[in-house]
């Protein structure tokens, strides 16, 4: 799992199905994951060869399926067939299999087909939920390790760092005479603050204007942190970036209208560069008192623990649709 859970649910009725999976995207929802349902309402076409089931982090299966035979005639699928099908090509995450026909009818089905690793839950409402929300937890819960968690972030900031390029390429463009202030404060703020790179990067960026803005944004020298703090003084310069991008920052990170510049570079930092940093940098845990630390952040000792994992995926998850929106206005506007 990364930041989505992603579901592929066998159920033929419509109704029961809306129903059901809204309440389902709800809760994953609140773990601060997206979601992905992929429902298989006919299975007359459905073959296994088409699915890497090993993306899925639950497999939701009912036990009659109808579907249509070849001579127009209506038919039954049962899904104890599909799940031995699925398991034949060496599947082995979590199946939910539920039914109408009640609790007992399936565990019976359950121990006469053999199936392994298979859930199952009566088709009501209430026990369906509970156990869906069961399996949701269980998987979360195995992705909530040190490597698994930095592994998460790196994979998103690293996407972050393109779209952060992105928007300052396109907001350069319009920054007007605010490029030869910027510029002077890329070489004393930016590449001046690493002794041992800033004489290569001096020498070839003495001036940073529209010919070479974007090779500079693909050095590796010039560090996320870097490229966060020039976005900052891009968004600022120009007012009509700035009231483009205002709002879009209010929504996703503060509810109230900023004092004077968009501290985008400050909120940043605090909510994902200094974790990724620490994520970086720790191997392992450090444990105290049969607690793990991640190190620390803003003076304080942070904790590794479910709850930090939660606030993560949820800042994860904002700051990607932030820098979305931003780079979507900003191409439909310019």
């Amino acid at each position: 799992m990364d930041l989505t859970f992603r579901i592929i649910w066998f159920e033929d009725v419509d109704e029961w199905f809306n129903t059901l999976s809204r309440r389902v995207t709800r809760y994953i929802k609140k773990k601060n994951l997206n979601v992905k349902i992929e429902r298989i309402g006919d299975i007359s076409d459905f073959s296994v060869q088409k699915y890497d089931f090993s993306k899925y982090d639950l497999l939701i299966v009912d036990y009659e399926l109808d579907t249509i035979s070849k001579d127009g005639e209506k038919a039954i699928i049962y899904g104890s067939e599909i799940i031995n099908t699925i398991r034949q090509g060496q599947f082995v995450n979590d199946v939910l299999f539920y039914s109408s026909h009640g609790y007992k009818t399936i565990s019976d089905i359950l121990k006469k087909e053999g199936l392994q690793g298979v859930f199952l839950a009566d088709r009501g409402n209430d026990e369906f939920v509970q156990m869906v929300q069961k399996l949701i937890d269980k998987a979360v819960r195995r992705t909530e390790n040190i490597i698994n968690i930095r592994g998460i972030v790196m994979d998103a900031t690293s996407d972050f760092d393109n779209k952060i390029r992105d928007i300052i390429s396109i907001s350069w463009k319009h920054l007007g005479n605010e490029t030869d202030r910027i510029s002077k404060d890329i070489n004393k703020k930016l590449l001046l603050s690493n002794q041992k790179s800033a004489e290569k990067l001096l020498q070839k960026y003495s001036k940073v204007d529209a010919s070479n803005i974007d090779e500079l944004l693909n050095e590796r020298d010039f560090s996320a942190i870097r490229q966060a703090r020039l976005l900052n003084w891009c968004i600022n310069a120009n007012e009509d970036l700035k009231m483009l991008i205002e709002p879009i920052y209010i929504k996703y990170i503060k509810n109230s209208p900023v004092e004077e510049n968009i501290p985008f570079f400050e909120t940043y930092k605090k909510d994902i560069i200094d974790y990724r940093n620490a994520l970086a940098h720790v191997k392992n845990a450090p444990e105290v008192d049969g607690e793990f630390y991640i190190g620390e952040i803003d003076g304080e000792n942070v904790k590794f623990d479910a709850s930090l994992c939660n606030i993560l995926r949820g800042r994860l998850i904002t700051y990607s649709s932030l820098l979305d929106e931003i780079y979507q206005t900003l191409e439909e506007s310019y």
